[in-house]
């Protein structure tokens, strides 16, 4: 077991596969178009799964790959597959469900556990302009292959923007109401502060307490157990069967019982989302490093972990672009 300096236990690797992405996301790509990390900077897969093992060794048992665009990386299925017989006991990807529909099944066999879809918009015209061209037909079609397949639950990670998409909070909420095999899981994240095309700006974003307000035209939310990890508190409509998560890191913070750390697409470990530390852990294993160097690496950044995000102080107000960081 890793326990931080606040005596939180760190058992949750968060590792960015990819800097790339087919999308151009308002609130998650720079607008100028930047160049991503160099090739030759990108960690192998044998370097991504060397970090899980060794991260496994001190108590790590839940893993996600983001990026960027997970599902970009040419080695995707390897990946999962090395990961997955780690004894990783909960394996997830976070994906913008473009190539889902064609991998969800090979995903599935290679022992992915579950799938997270980025989908911000129901309107085909208003996605496309979210996302800078992306076809929400692709999306819906990888959606309902991860449910058939039984990548589940497939929860839609949505950011209501105020003026741009929060008309659309209550047909969200509806799909957690369909009567559906497997219901969807839906979660409401507050817009934070990034370097995205959109710009910050503080009053585009929705409180969870404005989406909650918004939601009780389809009836009361009922509270569910919070089960002591992660960042979502959770709710479901009355008589519905999917629920509704919020993620409030701008209004109410949840760093007392955080529980990950993160690996970058070049091989640097961020104690959090947040935070400015960032732990070289490619370079020393590039010279040689033996285990016992990279997992002293692995235990400082676990002991680095702030005891907040700090998200009122002026110093955050802008953050690298979400792709950049892994989500």
């Amino acid at each position: 077991m890793a326990l931080d300096s606040f005596n939180r236990e760190i058992d949750y690797l968060r590792i960015s596969v990819t800097d790339r992405c087919s999308l151009r996301c308002i609130y998650c790509k720079p607008g100028d178009r930047a160049s991503g990390f160099p090739e030759n900077q990108i960690l192998s897969a044998e370097e991504i799964v060397r970090v899980v093992r060794l991260a496994r060794s001190f108590g790590v048992w839940k893993v996600r790959l983001t990026g960027g665009e997970p599902l970009l990386r040419p080695e995707i299925l390897d990946i999962v597959r090395s990961i997955k017989a780690l004894d990783i006991r909960d394996l997830s990807l976070t994906t913008n469900g473009l190539r889902l529909e064609e991998l969800a099944a090979p995903l599935k066999e290679a022992g992915l556990d579950r799938v997270n879809v980025s989908l911000d918009s129901l309107s085909a015209r208003r996605y496309r302009e979210i996302t800078g061209g992306g076809r929400l037909e692709q999306v819906l079609s990888g959606i309902g292959e991860a449910q058939r397949i039984g990548l589940q639950p497939v929860k839609i990670n949505m950011v209501p923007i105020r003026g741009i998409n929060d008309d659309e909070i209550l047909s969200f909420a509806r799909l957690t109401q369909e009567d559906a095999p497997e219901p969807y899981h839906i979660r409401f994240i507050e817009l934070m502060p990034s370097e995205g095309r959109l710009g910050w700006q503080k009053n585009r974003c929705l409180t969870t307490r404005e989406v909650m307000e918004r939601l009780e035209s389809l009836g009361p939310l009922m509270k569910l157990p919070f089960r002591g990890k992660g960042p979502s508190r959770n709710y479901r409509l009355k008589g519905a069967k999917g629920i509704i998560g919020f993620i409030s890191a701008v209004s109410h913070s949840f760093c007392y019982c955080c529980n990950r750390i993160r690996l970058d697409a070049i091989g640097r470990l961020k104690p959090c989302l947040f935070s400015k530390t960032r732990i070289d852990i490619a370079s020393p294993m590039r010279q040689g490093a033996d285990d016992e160097e990279v997992l002293r690496l692995l235990a400082l950044a676990v002991e680095s972990k702030p005891e907040g995000n700090y998200l009122g102080h002026p110093e955050t107000a802008s953050l690298p672009s979400m792709s950049r960081i892994g989500g």
